[in-house]
Order: C-alpha cells, then structure tokens, then sequence
C-alpha cells in the first residue's frame, strides 16, 4: 500500500475531491484526517490540516474550499498509509451521484476492486 500505488490513490482521491460538493468535501476530510494523530495533522501538507487538530473542519468551509490538490493528495496519501480502509469510506462519500461523474465512479470503484484483490491474494 505505500508508495507509487499510495500515490496514484491519493492523486484521483484529489481530482475528485475537486469537482465534489462543499458537503462532501467536509465528509472526505473528515474521514481523511480520522486516522492521524495531532502531530501528523500538522506536519502534512505544510501545515494545511493544522486547523482541524482545534477545530471541526466542517467550521472552516473557508479553508476547505481554498485547500489545493497537492495538498489534498498529500492527506490521502498519509491517511492511506496509517489506514487503507479510508479508501473505502472515502469512496462511498465520493461515488455518491451528486458527487462525481460516472468516469469518476468508475475509477474509484476499479480502485476499489484492485484494494480488494490485493487484500486477497496476501
């Protein structure tokens, strides 16, 4: 799970983050953050996420919406490494149809399928 595969999830985990809904931004974020420590929140990304060690992230619309995806990445990239389920959860929240495109449903469940084979054949 670490690496360029880490990576590659953690990058569509971004684009998609892009086009979703303020809601689900929050949603995706939360779920994100949930497996970091108070240390990790606010080493990631530079800093980016050091608001939400004090702070529900769902007050800061504000900062949500001006996060960029290589931070966003950054995030899922760290949140995939301590725990691989996030991808799971984040992507319920992001396959929802008001979410995203069918392509982008399409990817995320493909990515979805790979997670569990891998998790099979181990």
């Amino acid at each position: 799970m670490y690496g360029k595969a880490s990576d590659v999830k953690a990058r569509l985990i971004a684009r998609l983050y892009r086009s979703a809904s303020q809601a689900q931004r929050v949603r995706v974020v939360r779920f994100l953050l949930r497996p970091l420590s108070p240390l990790a929140l606010v080493a990631v990304a530079g800093g980016a996420f050091s608001f939400a060690v004090v702070r529900d992230p769902s007050l800061e619309p504000e900062r949500l919406s001006a996060l960029a995806g290589p931070q966003v990445a950054e995030l899922a990239d760290f949140a995939l490494q301590v725990d691989p389920a996030v991808l799971a959860q984040v992507a319920d929240v992001l396959i929802q149809p008001a979410a995203a495109t069918g392509l982008a449903a399409a990817a995320m469940a493909l990515l979805w399928r790979r997670r569990q084979a891998a998790v099979r054949d181990r």
